[in-house]
């Protein structure tokens, strides 16, 4: 039944969605990149669209049974996650150019990736709270630039993967690898704003969800055991 066959791979390609938000574990859990490949499929824009619709209808991505939810991430602990999934995608990118793996990526996980990453890091207003209320007035235009850039770099990187409809070239990947290491340069100066109190602040936290998602990842998370993640 072409009606049922529609629904599952609607149903396979919204999970794999849910969980891109952990992409970064693969890297920090020493998990292999082979994940990447066999998970990796190839949809239609249509599909992306009733993704939407069906998580907007579900309640966006509720947390799974006997895992506490984690307190939403603000401001320079957000601008730290999202460097580092940057780091991430780079490597990758550079990584299957050079050679050193074997996986297949396509673009539209790159433009469906970045639009799923700035819906959930909210990263445009947790940008503008960092810079209004707590780098010091003085770096406050430089920092508006540097959230400017990444912005403007974020939706290039939309442009420019969704203007791939065929399979990547070596230098394509080159160049969506640099598209990212700018963007990373820029956020980490945005953070680099930021009186030495806060930086250690949020250091601190980006310490603890990351131990907390690899615990999470590995299965062995234990709400008793290893209590709630909070940002005090």
């Amino acid at each position: 039944n072409h009606g049922n066959l529609v629904d599952s791979r609607r149903k396979f390609l919204a999970s794999s969605s849910k969980a891109a938000s952990l992409i970064g574990l693969l890297l920090l859990s020493g998990s292999t990149p082979a994940f990447a490949a066999e998970n990796s499929v190839q949809v239609t824009e249509e599909e992306l669209d009733a993704i939407y619709r069906e998580e907007e209808q579900d309640g966006n991505n509720p947390p799974l049974p006997d895992i506490p939810q984690a307190p939403e991430e603000r401001s320079g602990l957000v601008v730290l996650r999202v460097s580092e999934v940057c780091q991430f995608q780079e490597k990758i990118l550079t990584s299957i150019v050079r050679g050193d793996l074997d996986v297949k990526v396509a673009p539209l996980q790159f433009s469906f990736g970045t639009r799923i990453l700035l819906r959930n890091s909210k990263l445009d207003s947790n940008m503008k709270l960092m810079i209004a209320q707590e780098i010091p007035r003085s770096d406050r235009k430089k920092a508006a630039r540097n959230a400017s850039n990444s912005m403007n770099i974020l939706q290039d990187i939309i442009t420019f993967s969704d203007g791939i409809q065929r399979d990547f070239e070596p230098q394509e990947m080159l160049d969506l690898a640099d598209k990212y290491k700018v963007l990373r340069i820029n956020l980490n100066q945005l953070y680099e704003y930021l009186p030495q109190k806060e930086k250690d602040k949020y250091y601190g936290y980006f310490v603890e969800v990351t131990e907390y998602e690899k615990k999470i990842a590995d299965g062995v998370y234990n709400p008793d055991i290893d209590g709630v993640l909070k940002f005090d």
